[in-house]
């Protein structure tokens, strides 16, 4: 009897064996496809139609894993309280991950505290990177990515926003509300939105006297070759400016600048009449600081050191990335603001 048992659980644990050996098998020949929305991620969230410039795209609950291709996005979301899963910036960077974003993503870096991984460059994206790591969502800006809408909503679900408002104007309140809807994080754009008014009018009493004895300002960009000048009308710092109370001067009517083109010629400077002037300095070759390589550049140049906003001490040379048209959010605002007055400070002695 105590041989039959043995051989009967003998069989049984064969027959358990195969058993599981076949559902191993039929599992793995199962076919496997990856979820292709949100909404298949976490059906039980409440869901919502997002407009954006593609359309309308539905997203439900609130995105984990979220893919930013751009500068700008990247400082909306990171003001909304959101933490970015993949990030494409300006150029290829050789890292596979920002692992250490304070050092290696300027100025937005400081409120990064996820190890974000490199998509590449936020003008060609690496499609096939993004489809072996499947983000739940993906979000970029119009103009960068509109041709490539496609292929990247077929990897995610992909929403594209723009920051023009009307007249062209340039301005993050005008896509910070679509983006926090796509984020689930629709009180955070309000407060955002509420905070903005009282910023401004923080700074406008703080720099009241400086505006009204130099009302004028030029805002210009140049390389750190300090070779090629662009007017800047209507980019962060001057939208900035003006609401704070400056004028925004242009030597747009000056004979010497060709038609409507933006870049304007050196010996066009010494023609505009301004109080202040404002350089923003970018790099080609990521160098860090490049205000200061532009500020040694025209020291050099006799036109330029001959000016008389250089020689009073009323030329003010800054970072493109922040205060030109990269990033464009709460972020780069808050950081202007929070600088103007500790550069105008001294304009503030002079007029006291």
């Amino acid at each position: 009897m105590l041989v039959i048992r043995k051989s009967y659980q003998f069989v049984h644990f064969l027959l358990l064996l195969l058993l599981v050996a076949l559902l191993i098998i039929a599992c793995q020949n199962l076919p496997i496809e990856a979820p292709t929305s949100i909404e298949l991620r976490d059906s039980t969230s409440d869901c919502r139609l997002v407009k954006h410039e593609m359309g309308e795209t539905k997203v439900c609950g609130q995105p984990q894993r979220v893919a930013v291709l751009s500068p700008h996005i990247l400082d909306s979301i990171l003001s909304l309280g959101v933490q970015p899963f993949a990030y494409a910036t300006d150029g290829l960077l050789n890292l596979k991950k920002f692992d250490q974003p304070k050092k290696q993503i300027p100025y937005l870096g400081n409120y990064v505290t996820s190890q974000p991984i490199n998509v590449g460059d936020r003008k060609n994206p690496s499609l096939e990177l993004l489809a072996k790591i499947k983000p739940d969502l993906i979000l970029s800006e119009a103009w960068l990515a509109k041709e490539k809408y496609d292929l990247l909503s077929q990897i995610s679900p992909t929403l594209l926003f723009s920051y023009f408002g009307p007249d062209d104007q340039k301005d993050w309140r005008y896509d910070i509300e679509g983006i926090a809807k796509a984020l689930g994080r629709e009180d955070k754009a309000k407060e955002l939105l509420t905070r903005y008014p009282d910023q401004i009018s923080t700074v406008r009493d703080q720099l009241a006297s400086v505006v009204a004895a130099h009302p004028r300002v030029l805002c210009i960009s140049t390389d750190n070759l300090a070779s090629t000048i662009y007017l800047e009308e209507d980019y962060t710092v001057t939208r900035l400016l003006q609401e704070v109370g400056f004028k925004i001067v242009s030597p747009q009517n000056s004979s010497l600048v060709p038609g409507n083109n933006m870049q304007i010629s050196i010996e066009v400077l010494p023609q505009v009449e301004t109080d202040l002037i404002f350089v923003m300095a970018w790099s080609n070759n990521n160098l860090k600081n490049p205000q200061e390589k532009v500020k040694q550049q025209w020291v050099k140049n006799p036109l330029l050191k001959q000016l008389p906003a250089f020689k009073n001490g009323h030329m003010f040379f800054v970072d493109y990335f922040i205060w030109g048209g990269v990033t464009r959010g709460p972020i780069a605002d808050g950081l202007i603001l929070e600088q103007l007055p500790q550069l105008l400070n001294p304009l503030n002695e002079e007029s006291g």
